[in-house]
């Protein structure tokens, strides 16, 4: 797949939603001032391995950037006693800290720039986001994502549910809010009877069902009892998405373990939280898409597939 098929699919998986500025950039900035030498930035590009410096002034706001390029014309010109002020790119085209990821991937692919200093409102300068810093915001968005694929053929970017249909037309839509484990459940058992009115077979409305319970009572045990439960079935094929605001799975891979929990002691004793939910789900479903993170929103997608019966 390729970088631009990863950025679609991710962003119809939804896991740009909180990524913004701050939390891509760097850092660790090294600027020099005004009336530095031409020199001192060569000094300092060649040093830091970095191509481009940023310029501020004695309030570390943003006042101009000096590239690569400009070293080499200045290099040229004989100018490397020269103020950094006299060849420095004064019209700099720089983030916000609060720019989506969505604006920042505008930007790299508008410009082609190699790298944009990050401002706060006041113009002063809190980080510098390269393309190295973007890629490495996808590859961690991808590991919060795990796809578990019977068939092993399909590739993220495939799933029918990352369709923007699934999003816009639902067959079936229920809001979870569990007060309590009294009424846990309630959304599954309506799934499993809209199914059954939609002439699927016994065995995959009741995988679909299994699983819809195993992800509905997740919600209810671990992230506050506030989610939804949504469903298209049509086609020979029944997609599940059951999500919640949080709080996260923070290692998906740990939470498919059998009898891996994080439940409380009093959910157990009531023979809740065993761990089994997320591997049953792997178990009874044709494609699994989960998106988590710690303190983030968790999205489970669940395929069934009649053909497989």
């Amino acid at each position: 797949m390729s970088l631009e098929q990863s950025v679609e699919a991710l962003r119809y998986l939804g896991l740009f939603s909180n990524l913004d500025a701050s939390s891509i950039m760097s850092t660790t900035v090294h600027a020099l001032r005004p009336e530095d030498r031409v020199a001192a930035a060569r000094i300092l590009m060649r040093e830091k391995s970095i191509s481009g410096v940023p310029i501020v002034d004695a309030d570390f706001r943003l006042v101009g950037l000096i590239s690569v390029s400009k070293i080499i014309e200045a290099l040229a010109d004989g100018r490397l006693a020269d103020s950094v002020d006299s060849v420095m790119v004064r019209d700099v085209i720089s983030l916000h800290a609060h720019d989506t990821f969505e604006t920042i991937l505008s930007c790299f692919q508008r410009f082609k720039f190699g790298r944009f200093p990050v401002v706060e409102e006041d113009g002063k300068l809190v980080g510098m986001i390269t393309d190295t810093d973007v890629l490495s915001a996808i590859i961690r968005s991808f590991y919060s994502v795990y796809v578990h694929d019977q068939r092993r053929t399909i590739t993220l970017g495939s799933f029918s549910a990352l369709s923007k249909e699934f999003e816009n037309s639902a067959d079936f839509v229920y809001d979870i809010s569990c007060t309590g484990l009294e009424n846990a459940g309630e959304g599954s058992a309506r799934l499993k009877a809209f199914l059954q009115t939609k002439g699927f077979g016994e065995s995959v409305v009741r995988r679909a069902s299994v699983c819809a319970y195993e992800a509905e009572m997740n919600v209810c045990i671990h992230a506050g009892g506030q989610g939804s439960l949504r469903a298209i079935a049509r086609n020979g094929e029944i997609i599940v998405r059951v999500e919640d605001e949080g709080p996260g799975i923070e290692n998906i891979d740990l939470a498919m373990k059998e009898g891996w929990s994080t439940a409380a002691d009093a959910i157990r004793e009531l023979g809740f939280g065993a761990g089994m939910g997320l591997p049953n789900i792997r178990r009874f479903s044709d494609h699994l898409v989960i998106m988590s993170g710690k303190d983030k929103p968790t999205k489970v997608e669940m395929i069934f597939l009649e053909s497989k019966e």
